[in-house]
C-alpha cells in the first residue's frame, strides 16, 4: 500500500519597514532661504527660518548675515567733538574727522586757576627827586602789604550785541611809615608808589587784552573801536575792558622817638573792572603777579594800541595769580 505524502505550504511573512527613501535623513537646519533639508535625498520639512539681522551701523543699514537683504537706511554718525588729545570722534564706529584741537595757551603754559577772594600783596615805595628814584642817607621806609577787599560782581549785557559786561569792583588799601634820622638828614624829600593792578588776558591765545584807556589815534564813539578781535581754531571774538579808578590818601602828624621822626601814609584806592566778552565766552583771564609791585614805575603809563604781547614772556606762570573770568561768574 503506498501513502501518499501531503505537502503542505510553509508561508513565510517578511515585514519590511520603509521609512521614505528608505534611509536615515540628515538634517541641515532651516535658514532664511531654505527650510530644514535632508542633506541626503534632499527632502525638506516645515518653513523657512527667520532672517539672522545684524544691526544697522554708521556704514550698513540692518542686513541678514545670510541672505544679504537689507532693511532701513545706515545709522547717522554720532559725533564727539574733537579735543586737545583726539579729533572729532563717531562714538558708533570710531570714524575720525579732521585734527585734535590745538592746545590753548593757557593749558600748553600749565596755567591753573584760583578763586577770586580777598587778599593781600605787598607795594613798592621809593623817594624820588627830580623824577627820578634815589636812595636819602638818614631815611628808610616800612611798607605794610596792599590788602584787597572785592564788592559784588554783576553781570549785564552789553550796548555791543551778543557780549556781555562783567563788571568786578574792588578796594585796595596800604600803608607806609616814613622814618627819619634828624641827625643825619633833616630836608624834605619826594616820594612815589607802584601797587598791584589786575591785567586781562585771553585763554587761548595767551594775548594780553589792552586797556581801552591806552588806545590811541582810533577815534569814533563805536564801542567796538575800544576791543581788540583775537583768532583761535578758526572763530573771531572781541574782548575789551577798561578800569575806573579813584585814590584817596591821608598822612599823619610826625611823631618823634628820640632824634627818629616818623610819619604814616595811608593810601586807598577804588578800582571797577569792566570786562566786555562774547555772551558764553570762557576765554577771559584776570591775572596779577604774586609778589604784588616790587618796583615803582615812574613816568606815564605805555600807551597800547594793538599790541601782541603774551601774558608770560618766560612760561612763569608760578609768578602769576590767574582766575579765569567765566568760574568767577558762576561761582
Amino acid at each position: 500500500m503506498k501513502r501518499k505524502l501531503i505537502l503542505l505550504p510553509i508561508i513565510c511573512t517578511f515585514a519590511i519597514s520603509l521609512n521614505g527613501c528608505g534611509h536615515e535623513h540628515v538634517w541641515v537646519d532651516a535658514t532664511c532661504l531654505v527650510p530644514k533639508t535632508c542633506s541626503e535625498c534632499g527632502e525638506t520639512e516645515g518653513e523657512v527660518a527667520d532672517h539672522k539681522w545684524v544691526e544697522a551701523s554708521c556704514e550698513k543699514a540692518k542686513y541678514c548675515d545670510v541672505c544679504g537683504v537689507t532693511d532701513g537706511e545706515p545709522l547717522s554718525h554720532e559725533w564727539l567733538d574733537a579735543t586737545y588729545e583726539e579729533p572729532k570722534t563717531c562714538s558708533l564706529c570710531g570714524l575720525t574727522e579732521g585734527e585734535p584741537l590745538p592746545t590753548p595757551y593757557c593749558i600748553e603754559n600749565n596755567i591753573t586757576f584760583q578763586n577770586l577772594q580777598d587778599m593781600e600783596l605787598p607795594f613798592a615805595m621809593d623817594f624820588t627827586e627830580n623824577g627820578q628814584i634815589v636812595d636819602i642817607e638818614g631815611m628808610w621806609l616800612e611798607t605794610e602789604k596792599a590788602k584787597f577787599s572785592f564788592g559784588e560782581i554783576t553781570s549785564n549785557p552789553s550796548e555791543m550785541e551778543g557780549y556781555i559786561d562783567i563788571t568786578i569792583p574792588y578796594q585796595v588799601h596800604f600803608s607806609a611809615t616814613v622814618y627819619q634820622d634828624t641827625n643825619i638828614y633833616n630836608g624834605s624829600y619826594g616820594w612815589n608808589l607802584t601797587f598791584p593792578k589786575f591785567s586781562v588776558g585771553d585763554y587761548y591765545t595767551g594775548l594780553v587784552v589792552p586797556d581801552r584807556s591806552s588806545y590811541t589815534g582810533r577815534g569814533g564813539s563805536d564801542f567796538a573801536e575800544f576791543t581788540k578781535d583775537y583768532e583761535w581754531n578758526g572763530n573771531v571774538y572781541s574782548i575789551g575792558y577798561s578800569n575806573i579808578e579813584e585814590t584817596s590818601s591821608s598822612q599823619s602828624d610826625w611823631d618823634y622817638n628820640e632824634n627818629i621822626a616818623f610819619k604814616t601814609y595811608n593810601f586807598a584806592a577804588d578800582e571797577t573792572y569792566i570786562i566786555t566778552i562774547p555772551n558764553d565766552f570762557d576765554g577771559a583771564i584776570l591775572y596779577i603777579k604774586k609778589n604784588g609791585s616790587s618796583e615803582v614805575h615812574l613816568g606815564n603809563d605805555e600807551v597800547i594800541e594793538e599790541t601782541e604781547a603774551h601774558m608770560l614772556d618766560e612760561h612763569e606762570a608760578e609768578y602769576y595769580i590767574f582766575y579765569r573770568l567765566s568760574d568767577i561768574i558762576n561761582n
